[in-house]
Formats: structure tokens, C-alpha cells, sequence
């Protein structure tokens, strides 16, 4: 791919107040078929919005399928408005999950109890005639896409829900990607990916933790390892949800000790485990005598990327155990040429910094050690 040329088809979507217009209208002006698989799908503002979205594709004609996992419901009860879209009902298992997490975490969620009930929108799609909605599987698929008329593949780390079109119920303004490929061939190269674990595409490639039976595959913790240990000169994380791994924490600090500029951004004040993110970068800086340059976002960045001077990652996966080892996964790996796809990404990533604080000394991190406990168990 000739380097004017990278990425071209490429339309990178900075947050879900530019994804979400993107993503409705073209399942809006579907002709033939829409795939989505998501993690969360809130019964909110936005979840209303994108299912009048599906339900007008379907009307017209096309064919609809929504892969929505169980697994989500008991983060769409625990926080924000506690309503989902179409798991109205929970099992009592999962009313005690979600119970212990509004406990850990009970700014995240209004008090008093919740009527979370079956609305006509969710009526008219569950039962429309051109529309499939698989909602009752636990998959533990942790990956956000859609798929237009086998033509236009949307994929990134956006939820359905109201905080990802702004901010959340305490006022965090949340911040995250998704992109936009136009073209059939990178429908194809994606469907490739997921059923036969190729990458056929040098330029761009999928990393995917699977958990499928007829292709599991778990490889999104070496793509990431690789791309941190290849880095040269800079190496740059934006991370959600960021613990403490050996693995990732000696190589982070290892890329720093052989000359790479080093940054790590993280939420301020994370809507999930924000003392075990606080607790990964103290260490970082501890062990590098605050050489990584470390900053806390105002924001609720909900971004997972790796970026080096060699290749960009963004997605889905968080760098915690149950993102590598039980969840399926998706992310999209670039190289990292002299273009306006790959030139807006770190025009994003300086933004970030830019308006974010940095943290000079490990020991102006405070977190709680009881709670980062807690954590490695919950979340």
C-alpha cells in the first residue's frame, strides 16, 4: 500500500457523539443486511435510537441479526440508568453480581428500585419477521461491531448506551474509538479472521481473542506484548482498565530503560476499577523514578490503544486477566505510515495529554489497597 495511499477507506470516529450518527445511518440506508455484536446495549436515549435505527432497516427489508451477550447484563443493571435493552430479566446470580458491583461502585448508579420493562420498540424488534436477536447466550464477548450490506465494517470500543454519547449519570465525559472500513474486502479480510484465525492484509490486521468452538484462538496479550517490545523511540498506552500483569509492567518498563519515550494516560476516576489502574502506573513510575511520563484524564476514557512509532492498536481489549484469558476480544492493528488515518489518531492522543494532568511522583497516587483487592475479583 503506497503511503498517500494507507488507510484511505479508513474513517477514524473519535467518541460516540461522531460514531453513533455514523453507525445509525448506515444501518438506516441498509439494503440488504445488518450484523451487530455487542457487549452493552442500554435501554436509554441512545439505545432507543439504535434500535429505531435496526427497526427501519428491517421495514425496508433487510435482513437483521443482534449478537447481544448475557454476560453484559449485570454491568447494564449495575450502573447508569440500570435499564438494558433486551435483557429484562436477570437470574438470581446475576441480580447478586450486579448487587455487589452498585455496592463496590455506588456512584455509578441511581438508588431505589428500578422497573426495567419490556418496551413497544423491544416488542416490535424481538418480534419482526427480518430480525434475529441472539440475547440469552453467555459468550463472555467483550467485542463491538456491525457489519453493513457486507460491505462496510464498523469496529472499535463503543458501547451502546447514553455515557458513551457523552458523559455518564456523575458527569464524566467519556471519550473512546471506533473506525469505519469501507469496502468489501475488508468485510471479507474480518470474516477471514474470525473463521479461519488468518490475517491476510500486511498493512492492517486483526488482533481477536475468541472464544468460539470451532476456532478459539486467545492471541490479543502477545500482539500487544509485541508491539510494546518492538517499540524503538515512542511508545504510547491509553488504557480503561490497566492492571498490573508482570508481563506488561516489565515490558513497559523495559522499552523505557533501552530509550522509548514512554507515556501512559488513564481515567482520573474510572467507573471500574480505578484503584487497581492507579496501582499499575504508581508502579510504573516507582520503578522507573517517574521516567514514564504518567497522566490522569478529566475524562472517562474508555479507550484501549497501544500505539509505538511501528503500529497502532485500538479495540476492545483492556490489559487485565479476564480481557486475555476469558474474554473474546477484538482490536484493530495498523502500521503506522504518514497518513490522515494514522496522523488523527495521534492528533487524538495529544489531545488526550494535552488536556490531562501529569503525575510527576509515584507517591501523589493514592488508591485503596482493600479496593484494588476487590477489584482483581469483580471486574
Amino acid at each position: 500500500m503506497s503511503e498517500n495511499m494507507a488507510y484511505k477507506d479508513f474513517t477514524l470516529l473519535v467518541d460516540g457523539k461522531r460514531a453513533f450518527p455514523e453507525i445509525i445511518s448506515c444501518i438506516e440506508n441498509a439494503k440488504r443486511s445488518v450484523y451487530i455484536n455487542i457487549f452493552i446495549w442500554r435501554d436509554d436515549q441512545i439505545g432507543n435510537r439504535m434500535g429505531e435505527a435496526v427497526l427501519k432497516a428491517a421495514n425496508n427489508g433487510a435482513s437483521v441479526f443482534i449478537s447481544v451477550d448475557r454476560y453484559g447484563v449485570v454491568l447494564e443493571k449495575s450502573e447508569e440508568a440500570r435499564k438494558s435493552f433486551f435483557h429484562k430479566k436477570q437470574t438470581l446470580s446475576e441480580k447478586l453480581k450486579s448487587g455487589a458491583l452498585a455496592l463496590v461502585y455506588p456512584e455509578n448508579c441511581p438508588k431505589g428500585k428500578i422497573k426495567d420493562e419490556e418496551t413497544e420498540l423491544y416488542n416490535a424488534i424481538v418480534s419482526h419477521p427480518n430480525i434475529i436477536v441472539s440475547r440469552d447466550v453467555f459468550k463472555a464477548d467483550h467485542s463491538k461491531y456491525y457489519i453493513i450490506d457486507d460491505e462496510i465494517l464498523f469496529v472499535g470500543g463503543i458501547n451502546i448506551e447514553d455515557k458513551e454519547n457523552g458523559c455518564d449519570i456523575i458527569g464524566r465525559e467519556y471519550g473512546d474509538y471506533m473506525v469505519k472500513m469501507a469496502g468489501r474486502v475488508y468485510v471479507d479480510a474480518f470474516r477471514t479472521k474470525l473463521s479461519k484465525g488468518e490475517n491476510i492484509d500486511s498493512a492492517y490486521f486483526f488482533g481477536v481473542n475468541s472464544k468460539k468452538p470451532d476456532y478459539p484462538m486467545f492471541e490479543m496479550e502477545k500482539r500487544y506484548l509485541d508491539l510494546i517490545n518492538s517499540a524503538e523511540k515512542r511508545l504510547h498506552i491509553t488504557m480503561a482498565y490497566f492492571s498490573p500483569l508482570k508481563s506488561f509492567t516489565e515490558a513497559i518498563i523495559s522499552a523505557y530503560n533501552r530509550g522509548v519515550d514512554v507515556s501512559v494516560v488513564i481515567p482520573v476516576s474510572a467507573n471500574y476499577q480505578d484503584s487497581t489502574n492507579k496501582r499499575t502506573v504508581k508502579k510504573l513510575l516507582k520503578s522507573t523514578n517517574g521516567g514514564i511520563r504518567v497522566y490522569f484524564s478529566p475524562r472517562m476514557l474508555h479507550t484501549k490503544l497501544v500505539a509505538s512509532e511501528k503500529q497502532i492498536s485500538f479495540g476492545s481489549t483492556n490489559i487485565t486477566k479476564k480481557a486475555f484469558n476469558q474474554l473474546s476480544e477484538l482490536n484493530l492493528f495498523v502500521n503506522n505510515e504518514d497518513c490522515q488515518f494514522c496522523n488523527q489518531i495521534w492528533e487524538s492522543i495529544e489531545h488526550d495529554i494535552n488536556e490531562s494532568q501529569r503525575i510527576n511522583s509515584y507517591k501523589d497516587i493514592r488508591y485503596s489497597k482493600a479496593l484494588a483487592l476487590v477489584e482483581g475479583i469483580l471486574v
